[in-house]
């Protein structure tokens, strides 16, 4: 649905001259909300697609769930924008489609090759939108910078796969598991190729060290492109590296898991230590996204955290991993509301009177000025430091909670720590918005249906963070598919 809708939209922009600048973002939602419906509809039934090179389950289309649902969104700022602008950009539509469309394909990809046709179908449109904004610098520096970066990325990924082919004879995943289970595995080659792809999904989630490319591009891209690539891009990337993490057990899990524990710790310290000091929001908001990128690799690490011996202790071990599991779905759950629900209202308030809505301080007096979008910013900004009752405190504690269980307490007192140091720059913005004066050029920029759109994932905030319980269980219903 989602490919056939893409060249849809594609030949209705090319040969349907009668059309309106809003007719195109219809069809683009049609083909997303029914391709969410199928999602629901299909519920419960797993497909082996292409000889094994896909599969189609309840962890697919949990993602692929949250990719449409980022996508409409996404559709919806952005549609509001061009209203307000009076620019008519008709090649971000299939663009949008066919990212998402790649990000399904990575989500359901069980051999190299799919993955490697997922993540490139995902990445080339995602630097299109970020630097296709026609006569915009900013965005097309940012747009080359991701472009140039990213194609060293995949090569890395390809070196990788390549070490990992010769070393399993094939490029399925069950092929790479087997031939990691064997009685003699060749340790080096398997370590080295598993580095090269560990570098490359980095680059994607944007893990320190490799995410110099985020606050340049996120600050240059426009705002509803920066939500986009901050919630649906990171959480494509987290389902690959989740099954990815699941190959490595048992046989890398006491290698690889000081590698990611120490990845985990300098992403978490290094993007929180980093935000304190940014005057921009944009750039805070993508220092934050690295933060948020640390907590879920402690999911992540918990998942390989290595176990003693005997029957009793690996079956703790299992209940450990799918805790963990259930909490990093569940995280990147509520981290694509926080961040849409932000990126919405800062792309409400982008373009008005000539500039961009990025300085922190041009905030002041918002909730004088547009009480409804404060009030939205300022619960966006709650979650995402873990206050209750939000659902940014439980994402947090469901996290936390399964670290503490694995006895990694270090790592759980690490985390905390950071989300206390976060708590300070996300209410720095609250403070400006409500205890300083409005400026003479601060932000009066109107746009109703994003504000609205913007206003119910508040609500799925507040709603998510007071009644979490049935989702987290169907969280961890997802999880247990997630096996090889």
């Amino acid at each position: 649905i989602v490919a056939g809708g893409g060249l849809l939209v594609l030949l209705v922009d090319a040969f349907v001259k009668t059309l309106k600048k809003d007719h195109l973002s219809y069809l683009t939602l049609f083909v997303l909300l029914g391709s969410i419906v199928v999602q629901i509809v299909s519920q419960g039934t797993d497909s082996i697609l292409l000889n094994g090179m896909m599969i189609a389950s309840d962890f697919t289309r949990f993602f692929n769930f949250l990719f449409c649902g980022i996508g409409v969104m996404t559709v919806i700022f952005a549609t509001g924008l061009y209203d307000r602008e009076g620019k008519y950009r008709p090649e971000f539509y299939p663009l949008i489609l066919f990212a998402v469309l790649g990000m399904m394909i990575l989500a359901a990809a069980n051999d190299l090759l799919t993955l490697f046709l997922g993540l490139e179908t995902m990445s080339m449109a995602v630097y299109v939108l970020v630097g296709g904004v026609r006569g915009n610098v900013r965005s097309a520096e940012a747009g080359f910078k991701y472009l140039i970066l990213g194609g060293f990325s995949s090569a890395i990924l390809l070196m990788g796969m390549a070490l990992i082919y010769g070393f399993a004879g094939g490029t399925g995943f069950e092929d790479i598991a087997l031939a990691m289970r064997s009685k003699n595995p060749d340790v080096l080659i398997v370590s080295l190729g598993m580095a090269l792809m560990l570098a490359s999904f980095g680059f994607k989630v944007a893990l320190v060290p490799f995410h110099m490319w985020t606050p340049d591009v996120y600050d240059g891209a426009p705002a509803y492109v920066t939500g986009f690539m901050a919630t649906a891009v990171k959480a494509a990337g987290f389902a690959i590296l989740v099954r990815f993490a699941m190959l490595m057990q048992p046989q890398l899990a006491f290698a690889w898991y000081t590698v990611l524990a120490a990845l985990a710790v300098l992403t978490m310290t290094g993007g929180n230590l980093v935000a304190l000091v940014q005057n921009n929001i944009k750039r805070m908001l993508a220092w934050s996204s690295i933060a948020h990128a640390g907590y879920l690799m402690l999911g992540v690490v918990t998942l390989i955290s290595p176990a003693a011996g005997g029957s009793e202790m690996m079956m703790r071990s299992r209940e450990i991993g799918e805790s963990a599991g259930s909490a990093v779905l569940f995280y990147l759950v509520g981290y694509s509301l926080m961040n849409l629900a932000a990126f919405g209202i800062v792309n409400v308030l982008t373009g008005s009177k000539g500039k961009d809505a990025d300085d922190i301080n041009t905030y002041a007096g918002l909730s004088r000025t547009r009480p409804v979008s404060a009030a939205i910013l300022a619960v966006a900004m709650l979650s995402l430091a873990g206050i209750p009752p939000m659902v940014g405190f439980m994402a947090k504690f469901y996290l936390f909670s399964a670290v503490v269980r694995a006895g990694l307490i270090p790592l759980a007192i690490i985390g905390v720590i950071n989300s206390l140091i976060s708590v300070y720059y996300y209410l720095r913005i609250i403070v400006v918005m409500y205890m300083k004066e409005p400026e003479e050029d601060s932000y009066r920029g109107t746009e109703l249906v994003s504000v609205v759109t913007a206003g119910v994932l508040a609500l799925l905030i507040l709603f998510l963070g007071v009644m979490p319980d049935s989702f987290h269980r169907a969280a961890e219903v997802v999880f247990r598919q997630v096996q090889f």
